[in-house]
């Protein structure tokens, strides 16, 4: 034990300077048990392993919908998202998501981004923390066919959604989602008239997904730029469960438990596999044009910053430099 690791693989996403312990995880054992997390993890080579096999699901069996959300209609969101699902009809509903993708016009999409954020230039750390997060789905808002006017209202209902799916959500939270997702569905319901259920809620998905994704991937950009280092990784872990007893590499998986999936010691920030992110280039479009545009007013800015608590994703909360 190094006496600045963090505690444990969950505690290094927030950890100031995690990445050396990563590096250590890596040249490990690549699938091991972990008693105090009760799971297995993977590591280095065990990533991709883990990601490829049909067996090891992204929910656990029988369990489609996170149990606080069963019965709302975010839940009922929640059931159709192609990325929080396996099966053929998810399947299905992916490849469409993926062709719709791979025909963005990716030079417009930086040239729209771009003049978002020259409207939205942060003037503090506070309006630093927010936009983060506000740009990218004005951004993504404005690609799927909203009209400017709508994008703030768009953005705040899917931030809605988004508080409420950890298990540790509040009821208070829980409720706000309710109303926020079925905001959302009635909003692209006007949109896409045509579009079914499923279509509705992976368009609703890419919100979703970049929310916190791509709050993290910017915010990790900024600091990069102000410590002159390359950008982490945006998403360390994510998970999967045994729909039977899976065997990797000698190693016994048993039907029901858990792998947390260390993306950040793989290098696979966006996944690998067939749940490996569909938005990557969109992502990385939005940020490359929000960077620019607001690089002379974060020269102006003195920022400390700590880490947002998250099981998954490093986003930086950002305060004044010199004040607690």
């Amino acid at each position: 034990m190094f006496p600045h690791d963090p505690d444990h693989l969950l505690a290094a996403v927030t950890h100031a300077a995690p990445f050396d312990y990563y590096r250590r995880q890596a040249d490990g054992p690549p699938l091991r048990f972990d008693a105090a997390l009760d799971c297995w993890l993977a590591t280095g080579a065990g990533v991709a392993a883990v990601l490829e096999h049909v067996d090891l699901r992204v929910r656990p069996a029988g369990q489609p919908v996170p149990a606080h959300l069963i019965g709302t209609a975010c839940g009922a969101l929640f059931a159709e998202l192609a990325r929080m699902n396996d099966g053929a009809r998810h399947a299905a509903a992916k490849r469409k998501l993926m062709k719709q993708l791979a025909g963005v016009d990716l030079a417009g999409l930086h040239a729209d981004t771009a003049r978002l954020a020259r409207d939205h230039l942060p003037g503090s750390a506070q309006q630093l923390n927010a936009l983060i997060f506000d740009v990218p789905l004005l951004a993504v808002a404005q690609l799927l066919g909203f009209a400017p006017a709508d994008g703030p209202r768009i953005a705040q209902w899917t931030q809605d959604v988004v508080a409420a799916l950890p298990v540790t959500a509040e009821r208070a939270s829980v409720a706000r989602a309710e109303l926020a997702a079925s905001a959302l569905q009635a909003a692209f319901s006007g949109l896409r008239p045509d579009a079914d259920a499923s279509q509705t809620a992976n368009l609703i998905g890419l919100l979703i997904q970049t929310c916190e994704a791509t709050a993290a991937l910017l915010g990790n950009s900024v600091l990069a730029l102000r410590t002159c280092q390359g950008p982490t990784l945006a998403i360390h872990n994510t998970r999967r469960f045994a729909a039977c007893d899976v065997q990797i590499d000698k190693v016994t998986i048993r039907q029901g438990q858990m792998v947390l999936v260390l993306l950040a010691g793989a290098g696979l920030a966006y996944g690998h596999g067939v749940h490996r992110c569909p938005g990557q280039a969109v992502a990385q479009t939005i940020v490359a044009a929000i960077l620019p545009a607001w690089s002379e007013a974060l020269r102006s800015l003195g920022l400390d910053w700590h880490y947002r608590p998250s099981p998954n994703a490093r986003i930086p909360v950002f305060t004044t430099a010199g004040i607690a």
